[in-house]
């Protein structure tokens, strides 16, 4: 294995003030050109939506190139925005629909791409858009997804994919940094919750890369990371679904306490009873939720199943 080239003593080091003040230099052209494109048209980010445009190119390129996308695809962009990914994607896939809920928006990305016939542009609201319909009206078995999407509504659009995960392969996301740090958290840490959970009984998720927040136009005040789910097509254990997420729930409400106590509140069982629910399952009560593996809370899910617990 070769050794790492040492670094030039010579070359002095970059601070990290330079490295940020390049970054924005870097920057100000294509800031500028969205500013002026939707401007000539009397659009301008709005608060409420959430609206921070990717207005790196580089940034936008690598995007689409962590989608995977294959030639046979039917891509779902969520909010195009003034359209960074949008013929990028379309560049690589049989069809694109971009789902823009700002009406404005969605009118600029129709001048934008009205003669691309492989791009079509829908005014609505992702959380509303049927994923199940578009994969059966565009004849493919499962749809890839894309989007730079508003930290507000991450979790209603992760809900919204994985209801629909039949027919969603994978989707690549711009994420805020912290969210995707408690989506990938380890069992016992204090960014482990049911958030965690829920998200690893639905897809496996790989973390690709940082995108710092001056990125964006507006410039938000946190980083953002990029991150691709696979959506699974079969839960990663066995439990009855709705009894699973109300004891995973009921244990991250009650985080400190322990297991014994949980449980004995969430599932409404004398204390003999859940001491017979934990040996069955394998569980020392004393334990905190906080430290369960998703498997774990599978087994005792499983045995309150047995012993006739309802969801």
């Amino acid at each position: 294995m070769p050794l790492p080239t040492p670094r030039d003593p010579r070359r002095p080091r970059v601070s990290g003030y330079v490295r940020q003040r390049a970054e924005r230099e870097a920057g100000t052209g294509e800031v500028q050109r969205v500013k002026d494109a939707l401007a000539s048209r009397g659009l301008s980010p709005l608060k409420r939506f959430g609206q921070n445009f990717l207005v790196r190119e580089e940034i936008a390129e690598r995007i689409v190139e962590h989608a995977h996308l294959r030639e046979d695809d039917v891509a779902v962009e969520i909010g195009p925005g003034a359209g960074a990914l949008t013929l990028r994607i379309a560049r690589r896939v049989r069809h694109v629909i971009a789902v823009e809920k700002d009406v404005g928006l969605a009118a600029y990305m129709r001048e934008e791409c009205g003669d691309v016939p492989r791009v079509s542009i829908v005014e609505g609201d992702f959380l509303e858009f049927d994923l199940v319909a578009a994969a059966a009206a565009h004849g493919v078995e499962r749809l890839v997804v894309v989007g730079n999407i508003p930290y507000n509504v991450t979790t209603a659009i992760l809900e919204h994919l994985f209801a629909s995960q039949k027919s969603v392969r994978s989707a690549v996301l711009l994420v805020q940094k912290e969210y995707a740090e408690r989506l990938a958290a380890a069992a016992g840490t204090p960014e482990y919750g049911s958030l965690t959970l829920f998200a690893r009984y639905h897809a496996l998720m790989e973390p690709l890369m940082t995108v710092r927040s001056g990125a964006f136009w507006p410039r938000p005040d946190v980083d953002s990371m990029l991150v691709r789910f696979f959506l699974r097509e079969h839960p990663p254990v066995e439990a009855p679904e709705a009894l699973l997420f109300r004891i995973i729930r009921a244990s991250f409400q009650q985080r400190r306490k322990q297991l014994a106590n949980t449980l004995e509140n969430a599932l409404g069982l004398p204390r003999p009873a859940v001491e017979r629910l934990g040996r069955q399952a394998g569980i020392a009560l004393s334990r905190r939720g906080e430290t369960l593996t998703l498997d774990e809370f599978a087994r005792l899910a499983r045995a309150a199943a047995d012993r006739g617990v309802d969801a």
